[in-house]
């Protein structure tokens, strides 16, 4: 299958998303000099440090910068680490020693395996044969395609992986079937493509960047490991459920044209008639993949980590006799700004932390809301992070504002931080109410079947599902499995 255009496709990359946002760069940099100022000149409030008030200075700054998306999240986390050790907040030493975190080894790994599974063409492979079983009626076309993402998260570690393997099959189906926009069917797979290659992230600890972030949040932060069994039994459900759902909706708010697509079938068959019997280098991606997913189901009995067999697969494509990259081809793969953002958003939670910034902030917050239930807490938080969630570009940066902050609200709640922080992992990973809020949706607008608006009348009930599904989860599911408020 041939990617999707460049040309169309460039002119929404996610470096690109600030020229959408509503924040001016000027007014960004000014918002972030007032705070560090008044943490610097004005008279501190009881038990807060002039250190704890420069890194809620920090954390404020961050967020503001990780929302607006006025530059690379990764360089304001680098500016604001390094203003930190200036001003003698905490150690250089310190502040750097995140970048040796175990899960920052597995983010760096799961980019190098997303580079083979595109380069050996096994991702496309399995798109076209799932879609082969829907034959040509729209409906079930639309639940495949839904499907196909929902399998590829297995294999493809990023968001953005997987919309790029399945944006030319929903292409090729649009080209056979005829179909013109405005369209409702194209903008039902574009849109909900979109929403479940994010929400598909949160279901494996593998799937996304910010997933593997918050799986490392919880152990730096918290001293909670997960395993990849736990985190599969704990939201891949959800995420199963979640599916269906969406499927119906799209149906609902962008019903088809037409029941019978004419001509999508016979692209589907023609693609897989073109691919022939599996290739070499298919063969060995899914071997690969056999040896990394039996690792991390049984490596825990010897000690494997999740990112110890990770960083494993990604230099197994590497090695002589398999090859599918090369060193050079591996390290280009690597989205270093993200795994930067990783280690500096640990530092500010730690400079939260060392400083005493943290208990002082939560102090606060719980002189609001004094030891809610259970049931309170969640009611409150669930709704509250995917209305802040709005104002993030990406999830990385909203889990690595919200998620540290989590975890100190609970202890000052007398609540489980690690339920606390499940609750926010699964609000703030997906964004369905306007498509700034995730690169995948900006690059599916690209292509001009939908438009904004298209996106809010489906995002605003999604959303809802995605609150209520939370809380269902929260209160009773999350239980049963011993994640316990």
């Amino acid at each position: 299958m041939t990617p999707p255009d460049s040309t169309t496709t460039n002119a929404l990359q996610p470096d690109d998303l600030s020229s959408v946002r509503a924040y001016g760069p000027t007014v960004v940099w000014l918002l972030a000099i007032v705070m560090f100022l008044t943490a610097a000149w004005l008279p501190l409030p009881t038990n807060l440090t002039r250190a704890g008030a420069y890194a809620l200075a920090a954390l404020g700054a961050a967020v503001v910068f990780w929302a607006s998306g006025v530059q690379d999240p990764s360089l304001t986390g680098l500016l604001i680490a390094v203003l930190l050790t200036l001003l003698g907040v905490m150690p250089f030493k310190d502040a750097v020693a995140s970048f040796g975190a175990e899960f920052v080894w597995l983010l760096a790994a799961t980019f190098i395996i997303a580079q083979g599974m595109a380069d050996s063409g096994l991702g496309g492979r399995i798109a076209l044969g799932i879609l082969r079983l829907a034959g040509g009626r729209a409906s079930l076309v639309l639940l495949a395609l839904l499907t196909v993402v929902l399998v590829l998260s297995f294999m493809v570690p990023t968001a953005a992986g997987r919309i790029s393997m399945i944006l030319p099959v929903c292409l090729g189906i649009i080209g056979a079937a005829g179909i013109r926009a405005p369209s409702n069917f194209a903008k039902a797979m574009f849109i909900g493509t979109s929403h479940v290659s994010i929400m598909a992230g949160i279901g494996l600890m593998t799937a996304a960047g910010a997933t593997v972030y918050a799986a490392g949040a919880f152990d730096t932060l918290i001293g909670f490991r997960w395993t990849y069994l736990g985190w599969l039994a704990a939201f891949f459900p959800l995420v199963v459920v979640f599916v269906p759902v969406l499927w119906r909706i799209l149906l609902r708010v962008f019903p088809p044209e037409r029941q019978e697509l004419v001509g999508g079938a016979a692209y589907v068959r023609e693609e897989l008639a073109r691919l022939g019997p599996l290739g070499a280098a298919e063969r060995k991606m899914l071997g690969v993949f056999a040896l990394m997913y039996a690792l991390w189901i049984f490596g825990p009995r010897w000690q494997i980590t999740t990112a110890q067999a990770g960083t494993l697969g990604a230099l197994v494509l590497m090695l002589p006799g398999v090859r599918l990259l090369t060193w050079d081809r591996a390290l280009a793969a690597v989205k270093w700004n993200v795994v930067i953002l990783f280690a500096v958003s640990l530092t500010i939670a730690g400079a939260l932390e060392q400083t005493g910034a943290g208990p002082w902030l939560t102090t606060g917050v719980i002189g609001v809301l004094r030891h809610p239930s259970p049931l309170a807490a969640a009611l409150l938080l669930a709704p509250l992070v995917v209305l802040i969630r709005i104002g993030f570009v990406n999830n990385l940066g909203m889990t690595a504002a919200g998620l540290p902050l989590a975890f100190t609200l609970a202890k000052g709640w007398g609540l489980s931080p690690l339920w606390v922080g499940m609750l926010v992992v699964l609000t703030a990973g997906p964004g369905f109410m306007l498509p700034t809020q995730t690169p995948t949706a900006m690059i599916t607008l690209g292509y001009e079947y939908h438009t904004t608006r298209d996106y809010v009348r489906s995002g605003v009930p999604i959303s809802l599902v995605l609150i209520l599904l939370t809380w269902a989860a929260a209160l009773f599911y999350w239980p049963l499995l011993g994640y316990r408020p």
